[in-house]
């Protein structure tokens, strides 16, 4: 059953009380476990997800209150079909994770220091490093592909891809096949060209 570990930023946002928070034990099913965190970008909420195993993250930009207290669920089912859709997974693929991520959400406390300190720099990239550029491309087609990172559960401290080893726990998970080009995407954000 999918569980959604969230800051106390966002427990505020979502009006959840920490009683109402599961208190399990850590998951160890990809796309299983996410952490969720609200920061500010130009004055609008920004709710980003991190998956615990993969460290596939995407945003969901422009929410108000309101939005996240009432349709927490569709935003993150909607922003994971989206952030799936640019990144190029197959349709096959797409299907499995959503139908593994659609489940009823459950809210639990963030506990993972690894994961924590990968969302807080996701978080600095999206704010210092991805938004200053004048670029029209969702900030999701940027960290997965162009940012290597470091934390993940199987201990190893070198630098990987988050969309590398997502297309590695797909294939090893399911046997769906998924090439990631993350060679397109660094030659799109240096392009002089305008992005869509």
């Amino acid at each position: 059953m999918p569980v959604i570990r969230i800051t106390q930023k966002l427990q505020k946002e979502l009006g959840i009380k920490p009683a109402d928070l599961v208190m399990d034990g850590k998951s160890t099913d990809v796309f299983q476990e996410w952490y969720a965190h609200v920061f500010i970008l130009a004055r609008k909420k920004q709710v980003i997800f991190v998956e615990t195993q993969t460290l596939f993250s995407f945003c969901v930009s422009n929410l108000s209150r309101k939005a996240i207290r009432e349709r927490f669920s569709e935003i993150f089912e909607k922003g994971l079909g989206k952030a799936l859709y640019v990144e190029g997974v197959s349709s096959d693929a797409v299907s499995k994770i959503m139908e593994v991520c659609r489940c009823e959400m459950n809210f639990g406390k963030t506990k993972n220091r690894r994961t924590i300190g990968a969302m807080n720099e996701l978080v600095k990239q999206h704010k210092y490093s991805f938004y200053e550029q004048d670029r029209t491309m969702d900030v999701q087609d940027r960290c997965n592909r162009y940012m290597p990172m470091r934390g993940f559960p199987d201990g190893s401290k070198k630098y990987e891809f988050p969309i590398d080893v997502f297309a590695k726990a797909l294939k090893e998970l399911y046997g769906l096949d998924f090439i990631p080009h993350k060679e397109d995407a660094i030659k799109r954000i240096f392009s002089e060209e305008p992005l869509n």
